[in-house]
């Protein structure tokens, strides 16, 4: 549910979860375990000649958006709702190339230097108001991201560009700093606004995607509906889709098999396993290493502001116990956030930080730790996320055992977000975040590792020199060694605590088909149809 800065919330809603022996807490989750075996992993594809257009799609969701502005959430349950239907960028990521394809603009063309490229726009678009798309928006769009008023999570991605212009109403140049191999894959991150209804975007937003926003429920669903002047003739294929807030898994699994609900979003391991056993439903999964879980850590706060207790807390989680028993080994342990599927992976780096309690105990000692001097810690953690959770039983399970006085506490997800995120109160905290497997940078300008806005709140001298280098460098050779530098620079200092890779997963019943699950958390709806 990777996070962002989204609007201020008020009040709060928490749970002080009490300690669990870990004895207890592997027979509770082993219970779950009886449930299946290995999964069966499959897409959505082409959609079938039996397929009917129109209907609406009820989707089950774990929690609620928090804004209907898509620059100011990059919560993965807005990034997979309202920016993957009802806004657009210039580009969409293809999960199956991992490569820029066409969106709003139809082509791009990079200058001979590397530092700019200039993009023709799709001509007859419109918004959702009827009124023409043109370049105005997008520069708009792009400077509103950059301007620190704005705050918005996505300000990183575009830290590369010095400029953007309007050379006539269908085109656009983007000038850049330096060279950036990876400019494609930052600006399909950032949603095009319509400039002259940016007033209402909070309330009623409009765009150019193929549903327009309909209603907004918060707590309850969301809402969107068919754009009958979409760019692309004949799509949407479905009436509306509609997002219902079901925190329960449980009762999300009895709507999918009752026909209430036809798709669960970024369902859990136990969901998938039991999900198995059901009559006409598919598992609808991604590449196995788009997401990682990890604990966050305030690295402003002491004794966080030490690394060795960093180092302690990586050496004190059982990763290996934990992607076998929470994720029934439909999730890989690993403590480097970047996958070795990327070619600038660090070799031999996902199983350093073993699980080792005495390592833990005397890198605590050195910090100034002990029984008699235990360490005071609070792990918070977003409420609806079982896996989530489990993670940071474990972790206090662990620590408790050595002496320590660790609290696990459960918030509602908007409480959690104005304690992490919009005004940080916290020692460390449970979290997810997608890999970006198709860029290196992408992942070092995310919420979870860009230098100047991480939610670490951590930036240490030369290192967001480095991050700027590694995004520049168009030698190949030279840019992977930048980045394994980087990774070495963060399993030394160890602002975030990795512990697995893992796909996304979605429920489905078989007669839906035509989803597309984007790599980094853009989904593309229009071909999806259900059977009638």
């Amino acid at each position: 549910m990777t996070t962002g800065h989204d609007e201020k919330t008020t009040g709060e809603l928490s749970v002080d979860v009490p300690a669990i022996s870990r004895a207890d807490f592997l027979r509770l989750i082993g219970a779950a375990a009886v449930v299946g075996a290995s999964a069966s992993l499959v897409g959505v594809g082409a959609r079938p000649a039996w397929a009917a257009a129109g209907g609406t799609l009820n989707i089950g969701i774990t929690s609620d958006i928090k804004t209907l502005d898509p620059h100011m959430s990059s919560l993965d349950v807005f990034r997979h709702t309202i920016r993957s239907t009802v806004f657009e960028a210039l580009v969409f990521i293809n999960p199956a190339t991992l490569q820029a394809d066409p969106v709003l603009a139809e082509s791009w063309t990079v200058a001979p230097d590397g530092l700019s490229i200039t993009f023709k726009l799709r001509q007859g678009v419109t918004w959702h108001d009827g009124s023409p798309f043109t370049a105005d928006d997008v520069v708009f769009s792009l400077n509103r991201v950059v301007d620190p008023k704005t705050g918005s999570a996505w300000a990183p991605s575009l830290a590369p560009v010095a400029s953007a212009a309007v050379v006539d109403p269908g085109t656009v140049k983007v000038v850049l700093k330096s060279t950036t191999p990876g400019i494609l894959t930052n600006l399909a991150k950032i949603q095009i606004v319509s400039q002259k209804s940016i007033d209402k975007i909070t309330t009623q937003p409009v765009g150019t995607g193929p549903f327009k926003f309909a209603s907004w429920a918060p707590g309850d669903h969301i809402r969107v509906e068919k754009y009958d002047h979409y760019r692309v003739a004949g799509r949407p294929l479905l009436d509306a889709i509609e997002w219902n807030v079901v925190p329960d898994s449980q009762a999300r699994l009895s709507a999918l098999q009752d026909g209430s609900l036809q798709l669960l979003m970024l369902v859990e391991g136990r969901d998938v396993k039991q999900a198995q056993g059901f009559a006409d439903v598919q598992v609808i999964t991604t590449k196995p290493y788009i997401l990682y879980e990890n604990f966050n850590i305030n690295t402003k706060r002491a004794p966080f502001d030490d690394k060795r207790v960093r180092q302690a807390l990586a050496y004190a989680f059982d990763r290996e116990s934990y992607t076998k028993t929470v994720w029934f080994g439909l999730a890989r342990p690993t403590i480097n956030p970047v996958p070795p599927e990327m070619p600038t992976y660090l070799p031999d780096s996902a199983k350093l930080y073993p699980f080792d309690l005495k390592k833990a105990e005397a890198l605590l000692g050195e910090a100034g730790f002990s029984k008699d001097k235990p360490l005071k810690m609070e792990i918070l953690t977003p409420s609806g996320f079982d896996s989530l959770k489990s993670m940071a039983l474990l972790l206090q399970d662990n620590l408790n055992r050595l002496g320590h006085n660790v609290t696990v506490r459960d918030l509602d997800v908007t409480v959690w977000i104005d304690k992490f995120v919009t005004k940080p109160d916290f020692d460390i905290t449970t979290d997810n975040f997608n890999t970006e497997p198709e860029e290196p940078s992408g992942m070092f300008n995310s919420p979870n590792l860009a230098p100047a806005s991480n939610v670490n709140l951590w930036n240490p001298p030369g290192y967001a020199d480095l991050v700027a280098k590694a995004a520049a460098e168009m030698d190949p050779a030279k840019r992977k060694q930048l980045y394994q530098d980087l990774q070495k620079l963060i399993l030394e200092e160890m602002p975030q605590i990795t512990v697995d890779h893992l796909p996304l997963f979605y429920l489905g019943t078989t007669k839906l088909s035509g989803l597309v699950i984007g790599p980094s958390g853009i989904d593309d709806y229009s071909n999806v149809a259900l059977a009638s």
